[in-house]
């Protein structure tokens, strides 16, 4: 096998996807990151952290607070990373046409009337998110570009979401404190998790995607 040349066919395979074309095998890997998705809405992981507050009476200013995380944001990254923004788009599109129509794959169900979910607006985010992380990273994958890439995600799905939430808060005449605790539930410290494992998630999927590649010939 020549190395050198397998090596520049690799150094190729970036997320813009210029030689990668629709085949029998790229639709295989599409599905398989649908069902990724799927699966990570579905996955918890249960951590306890600390959180700044008020001090209480022995002057302590942090208290634990527990946190039920869903690995999504890092799937779509890893995506985005993996396929790049044509291929990643679609398959998120392909999800959330799925859970709009057919199927119940979302956190609280599925159907048309998923749109008027407080937290839908996080999920319409992961189109441009998948977009602007795979662009970013398509010309470099280095981690200085990885950490942008990963903080621009980031923001785009949880600033999108939030708007979306207080959409619907004003639409259903919602309390502001209600609204507010939302924010703090669905973006507070879980947008650091988001950040801590979309990067790790955006690295792991470099081997993974080198893999996928041999093996699409």
């Amino acid at each position: 096998m020549n190395t050198k040349r397998l090596k520049e066919e690799l150094d190729a395979f970036n997320a813009e996807n210029k030689k990668l074309k629709i085949t029998m095998g790229t639709l295989v890997v599409m599905g398989w990151c649908v069902f990724l998705i799927i699966i990570a809405t579905f996955t918890e992981f249960d951590f306890n952290h600390y959180f700044p507050c008020l001090p209480d009476a022995n002057g302590n200013f942090w208290k634990i607070r527990h946190c039920l995380y869903i690995p999504q944001v890092p799937v779509i990254f890893f995506i985005a990373a993996l396929i790049g923004k044509r291929f990643g788009t679609t398959a998120v599109s392909i999800y959330i046409l799925l859970g709009l129509t057919f199927f119940p794959i979302f956190a609280l169900g599925g159907g048309i009337k998923y749109i008027f979910e407080y937290n839908f607006g996080y999920i319409l985010a992961y189109l441009p998110a998948v977009f602007i992380v795979a662009f970013m990273l398509k010309d470099k994958f280095k981690y200085a570009t990885i950490f942008k890439a990963d903080l621009l995600g980031v923001l785009t799905i949880h600033t999108i979401g939030i708007f979306y939430l207080i959409l619907m808060a004003i639409i259903h005449q919602d309390l502001f404190s209600n609204v507010a605790g939302w924010i703090i539930m669905q973006s507070g410290t879980k947008m650091l998790y988001d950040f801590v494992f979309g990067y790790l998630a955006i690295l792991l999927s470099k081997p993974i995607k080198q893999i996928i590649w041999l093996s699409m010939g």
